[in-house]
């Protein structure tokens, strides 16, 4: 609540006439009101307050600074900057008063432009610009109409309300490319660390002992980002050995939306083989765009004859609804929801008329949405330890959306003694979505000939409806004889350097892959399938693997079954394993323990193993989980396991024993990030690569919500380690288990980095004792309510509350305040506090003191 509706509250018990029952006349400002929770309490364009309502000594109150509403001090602020409710930065507005003293922000059409407004469609300003003020600086209710701004100084935020009309069109969840944060120049090694001592009582058995570590680091400077992955293994028998997995250097480029990669790498695995490679690679980000144009949704057309609402729905859900104007309608900004599922598309003209059409939506990951584009383009040098020498490499591909329903793809693959060309097509139809590519490939040997062949792959995804049955995905590939991948190239014109026939090597000829889910209705549970076939050429017989499952839940106890049958027909093997099990919560409270167990069997022999176990979570942030369990194998015996994770505000650690007659095993880990930065090191317990260093000065053991168990370090900083690049990201903290003694300016901030950028948000903090003072004057009487209080060098700390008490914070023992509550003489004093030595406020939160104020 705003002082002046306090003061009006207070002197009559009624909101003031002419004020709160008078509905804004603007529709922005009437939008911000109800944002704010508080409909019909509008500030008026100018208040008088009568202080003989007023009770006591708050009658002596000068109420002349409140006619205006809450008042504020012109000048520039920084502010973050929210437009229909969602941010646009941290911006530094020029704050300008008017001819009747009414303080607001000025924005310059520049600075609208950044925030999204179109200026072409700005109206021709009427009004001339306020004495004083510059001739392109002016409140938003003065650039357009039905337009509004206000400001909140306890969270720093300036809210704008702009009608749609004058913004330009962008897609749900889009963040202006000039928002993205390249961080700032850091560096960072993360690490993963398990060590493992195990001991087999078997005949013939021995003593095992292995370690590993692995470490991901990375040095950011002016925007550029520098990554280095490598491990680390050691073994009894073996040694030490330390392997290189990538190391290059890559930076975000925004207009052309991709990711430019130089060093070692590897090649996306979308239309052909995943290799490594020693060069440069330019390739197209997803993740910069929007989250409504990522994935593919068809794009829904249509015509309104009125103001009318449109709903879309799928599989009977809401996935959608806006308000179009009369004629032609558009939306192409679909959240993707999955691979099928007709979209149900209902019109809602203004007089109750509904009109109703279906759009065939079905979907493969080739697909892309209408206009949206993908590329990679790759060059440089196979880059793999298994080959003698490593040839050059060229690859590119391209995918393109045409039309609603139609995606096209191609690309091609060179190397030494090895040429491909790919093309295909994706579509979406009415009996699902579809996708198949062909590729061309000729393959050349020194001793054994060329070899040219075609690879064909066929996929498709549905979504039955009425059954809710959800063919996920099934593909099929066949490659003739003369057919070789890029991979199967590479490492059969290396067997053909070392003198081996390199068509021995067991290349696939067809593999068909499928996934099945199949809803029962309420309370019958769901139904899974799976399913794998591959054959080889110049191997015998056919790879196969199939999986059945089964889940369901009654009451608190989830339960499920499962089957998996396995068949390599080159070696004349077969599998199959059966798998009963549940789990269900012990009690009711907050974190209760949680029961698991499971029962397992084979087609030959029958039981095969079995487990009971209890697992839970404990500490002050829920950072600490353990478990215990009972086993039995028909092979192993009786044994038990236990396992327990911690997880500090610096690393997070883990351990595990296992004991049964014919083994033991003991087992420890640790995992988290070290973030070098000009402040220091700061230690995290999770691993990320996009990350934010938050800093609060003081604010030691402050929560940061963003991440479990995450808080703020001794030194004033904390790492969140994983964050949605090219999104807005709020970072939270929670002043609980702070000192009493500091304060936080605001608890929020928001960033939109860039992938692999280590953002920096800082949290400004107050430091100083927590004072309620309880203030009289000479003769007795209270300070007045209202009144306002500076502190020694005249800056305001606040004002005072009911029953004549100030709080202030102050790192002083001792100092001196003035209240003023009016421009005459006599209507100010001085308070002049000293805090009791062993003075504590760990209790209340404050400090209770009594002073005079003279």
């Amino acid at each position: 609540m705003s002082i002046h509706q306090a003061l009006c509250l207070l002197a009559t018990g009624v909101a003031c006439p002419g004020w709160a029952l008078a509905a804004p006349a603007n529709l922005g400002e009437q939008a911000l009101v109800a944002q704010g929770g508080a409909a019909g309490a509008r500030a008026p364009e100018q208040a008088r307050f009568n202080a003989g309502f007023l009770s006591g000594q708050t009658r002596q109150l000068d109420l002349a600074a409140f006619s205006h509403g809450n008042p504020m001090v012109a000048g520039t602020h920084r502010v973050d900057v929210y437009v229909n409710g969602t941010w646009q930065g941290r911006r530094d507005l020029p704050f300008r008063a008017d001819a009747q003293g009414r303080v607001d922000a000025c924005l310059a059409t520049a600075l609208l432009e950044e925030i999204g407004v179109d200026s072409a469609a700005l109206p021709p300003r009427a009004e001339p610009s306020p004495p004083g003020a510059a001739a392109d600086c002016l409140p938003v209710q003065q650039r357009m109409a039905h337009a509004y701004g206000t400001y909140d100084g306890a969270n720093l935020r300036y809210d704008l309300s702009i009608p749609q009309t004058y913004l330009r069109r962008e897609a749900r969840g889009y963040v202006d490319p000039s928002l993205w944060d390249r961080g700032i120049d850091a560096g960072f090694v993360g690490y993963s660390f398990n060590a493992i001592d195990s001991d087999s009582r078997i005949a013939g058995g021995r003593r095992n002992r292995s370690a590993y570590l692995g470490l991901n680091a990375g040095l950011n400077l002016g925007g550029w980002q520098f990554r280095h992955d490598s491990n680390v293994t050691w073994s009894d028998g073996r040694g030490r050995q330390w392997q290189r997995t990538a190391t290059y250097v890559q930076r975000g480029l925004p207009k052309i939306r991709g990711m430019l990669t130089l060093g070692e790498a590897y090649t996306a695995g979308e239309l052909f083989d995943s290799v490594g490679y020693r060069g440069a690679s330019l390739a197209s980000d997803d993740r910069m765009l929007p989250d409504s144009l990522r994935g593919y949704a068809p794009v829904v057309r249509g015509i309104a004859e009125t103001n009318a609402r449109v709903e879309v729905r799928q599989n009977q859900q809401l996935i959608y609804s806006a308000t179009v104007a009369p004629g032609g309608f558009v939306i192409d900004d679909l959240y993707p929801t999955g691979y099928g599922g007709d979209l149900e598309v209902e019109v809602i003209e203004a007089d109750g008329r509904r009109r109703t059409f279906k759009v065939p939506f079905g979907s493969v990951p080739q697909m892309l949405r209408e206009g949206v584009s993908r590329y990679a383009l790759t060059a440089g040098q196979v880059r793999d330890t298994l080959l003698r020498d490593e040839p050059w490499l060229l690859q590119g591909t391209y995918q393109r959306g045409i039309g609603n329903r139609l995606t096209v793809y191609g690309g091609s693959a060179l190397s030494e003694g090895y040429t491909s060309l790919l093309y295909g097509v994706g579509l979406s139809t009415p009996i699902g979505a579809l996708a198949a590519d062909v590729t061309h490939a000729r393959t050349v040997f020194d001793h054994y000939g060329d070899h040219t062949g075609a690879s064909v792959r066929l996929s498709y995804s549905n979504m039955i409806g009425e059954s809710g049955t959800n063919l996920t995905l099934a593909a099929y590939r066949y490659s003739t004889d003369g057919f070789y991948s890029l991979q199967d190239a590479l490492y059969g014109r290396d067997a053909d350097d070392r003198g081996i026939d390199p068509t021995t090597r067991g290349r696939q000829r067809s593999q068909f892959q499928m996934t099945l889910n199949q809803p029962l209705g309420r309370r019958w549970g769901a139904l899974y399938v799976t399913g794998s076939v591959r054959d080889f050429y110049d191997r015998a017989g056919t790879s196969k693997q199939y999986q059945v499952g089964y889940n369901n839940a009654w009451r608190a106890m989830n339960y499920g079954f499962s089957a998996l049958r396995t068949e390599e027909g080159a070696f004349g093997r077969s599998d199959t394993q059966y798998l009963l099990s549940m789990s269900m919560p012990l009690g009711r409270g907050a974190r209760p323990l949680s029961l698991s167990a499971d029962l397992g069997m084979r087609d030959r022999g029958g039981y095969d193993t079995s487990r009971i176990g209890i697992t839970g979570v404990a500490g002050v942030d829920g950072n600490v989980s353990y478990g215990v369990a009972l086993s039995d194998s028909r092979k192993g015996g009786t044994g038990v396991v236990a396992n327990a994770d911690y997880r500090s505000r610096y690393t997070a650690v883990n351990a595990s024993y296992s004991h049964a007659r014919d083994f033991r095993q003991a087992s420890v880990g640790a995992n988290g990030s070290l973030v070098v930065h000009a402040g220091g090191v700061t230690f995290t317990p999770q691993r990320g690569d996009t990350m934010v260093l938050v800093e609060a000065p003081d604010a030691r053991d402050a929560i940061v919500t963003n991440a479990p168990g995450l808080r703020i370090d001794g030194r004033g900083y904390a790492v969140v380690p994983y964050v949605s690049p090219y999104r807005l990201n709020t970072v939270t903290l929670d002043p609980r288990g702070m000192a009493h003694d500091v304060e936080l300016d605001s608890s929020s901030r928001s960033i939109a980095p860039f992938a692999g950028a280590i953002g920096h948000l800082r949290f400004d903090t107050r430091k100083g004792r927590a004072l309620l003072i309880q203030a009289r004057r000479d003769d007795g009487r209270t300070v007045p309510f209202g009144a306002q209080v500076k502190d020694a060098q005249g800056q305001p700390v606040g004002m005072v509350a009911q029953g004549g008490r100030l709080y202030v914070r102050s790192e002083q023992a001792q100092g001196r305040l003035q209240v003023t509550w009016g421009a005459g003489d006599g209507q100010y004093c001085t308070v002049d506090y000293q805090v009791p030595a062993g003075a504590d406020a760990s209790t209340t939160g404050f400090i209770p003191l009594e002073a005079a104020c003279r």
